[in-house]
């Protein structure tokens, strides 16, 4: 099935073929960099996959999972055929290929597979909107527990202009970080990224800023802190700008930053 990359107009946005393939730093037309430069519901999407992306070459090899007992014969049931045949897999051990790119460069070229992992992703979407309709009335909700913020920042820049406020809050013994930011510019073909750091060097990833719909051209996020996180040592507030190269590791762009303060 051919990619269709016609570049969008101003009320479209990009096709799911086109942010797999940006995604995957393939090469894509001038007008489509065009559009992501300028719409920031673009820019988050293809950088969530980036993400995804990045994770998976970031590691040497995958640990293969047990097939569980009966499954091909599942399978060849469903599909009427054999399962006793020449056609069933051998129980050989299966050849783990490391994910991470070689460092020769590689031609540009668009992957035969990427219409499939595009309509993956819509099928994911549509699965889920179909089983919400299936699963019937939504149960009653109960009321939210009560927040209370126990530490927060004000995100200064390291560089050019822009501002931000970070809040911690915890409930019921679980944490959140409220990241909301103004005045940074837009990254052309990337993305903006909220770290922890330390006073060693170590950092804990947060995840990507998205457009605030409630403060005009600012960010925000909004992210359930792991439960073992001492943000003793890893006070400081961190925001970058993150290119698509599929590397997870910080960028070493800071554009704010700022330190967390235990609220009396």
């Amino acid at each position: 099935m051919p990619i269709d990359e016609t570049p969008p107009t101003a009320a479209e946005h990009l096709t799911e073929d086109v942010v797999v393939l940006l995604a995957l730093g393939e090469e894509v037309a001038p007008e489509v960099h065009a559009h992501l430069e300028a719409c920031a519901t673009c820019r988050t999407e293809v950088a969530e996959i980036s993400r995804v992306v990045g994770s998976a070459r970031s590691q040497e090899s995958v640990t293969p999972v047990p097939v569980p007992a009966g499954t091909w014969e599942d399978v060849a049931r469903e599909l009427g055929i054999d399962p006793t045949g020449s056609g069933a897999p051998t129980a050989s051990a299966p050849v783990v290929v490391p994910l991470r790119r070689a460092d020769t460069p590689r031609p540009l070229r668009r992957p035969r597979w990427v219409p499939v992992a595009a309509a993956a992703l819509v099928g994911l979407g549509v699965g889920a909107l179909g089983t919400r309709a299936l699963s019937g009335p939504a149960e009653p909700t109960t009321a939210a527990p009560a927040q209370a913020v126990v530490s927060t920042a004000a995100l200064e820049p390291l560089a050019g202009s822009g501002s931000g406020s970070a809040d911690v809050t915890e409930a019921d013994g679980s944490r959140r970080l409220e990241l909301r930011i103004s005045g940074v510019a837009a990254v052309p073909d990337g993305f903006l990224e909220a770290w922890l750091l330390d006073a060693d060097g170590g950092l804990v990833p947060l995840g990507f800023l998205s457009p605030d719909p409630g403060a005009g051209a600012g960010m925000a996020m909004s992210v359930t802190l792991p439960a073992d996180l001492d943000l003793g040592r890893f006070d400081v507030v961190d925001v970058s700008r993150e290119p698509l190269d599929g590397n997870p590791g910080h960028s070493s762009d800071s554009v704010l930053r700022g330190t967390l303060t235990v609220r009396a």
